[in-house]
């Protein structure tokens, strides 16, 4: 398991990918998988700073034995943002096919906020997204099955 808890910047998230993908590279064998748990570990971290209400996220990575990773990120959040994050987990769980419901987000108007980075985890890197709502602590998890091979 690998667990940060931080403030950092946005810009600071392709460092924190690049040590992700280095340090899970002993526990995940494929390198596509591992492109996965990178492009969705920067995805989601990003997503918690970028709407954190006091600037910390935490990410935590679980890749047990049973042959899944677990990606999550926890962050607070204002209740606009809350509202629209149920909203869209409520469109994708509704939704039959991820990409379709990825591509229909980046064709949504331009003026509405976030969205696109859990679009992507679910449909590029076809994870399973859940969301749970605690006040105003948001917690974004994605989970999926690792391939056995490298």
């Amino acid at each position: 398991m690998f667990e940060l808890t931080c403030t950092v910047t946005v810009e600071e998230v392709s460092e924190i990918r690049r040590l992700v993908e280095r340090l899970h590279r002993r526990f995940v064998p494929n390198d596509e998988d591992i492109s996965r748990v990178a492009m969705a570990t920067h995805e989601l971290l990003e997503n918690a700073i970028k709407f954190s209400t006091d600037g910390r996220a935490m990410l935590r990575i679980d890749v047990p034995s049973d042959g899944e990773v677990r990606i999550t990120t926890r962050n607070r959040a204002n209740k606009a943002d809350l509202a629209g994050l149920q909203r869209l987990a409520d469109e994708l769980q509704a939704a039959d096919d991820k990409m379709v419901f990825y591509v229909g987000l980046m064709q949504r108007n331009p003026e509405s906020r976030g969205g696109l980075g859990i679009g992507r985890v679910a449909a590029e890197a076809d994870m399973q997204i859940a969301l749970q709502l605690n006040g105003d602590v948001v917690e974004v998890s994605a989970r999926a099955d690792l391939a056995h091979a490298a």
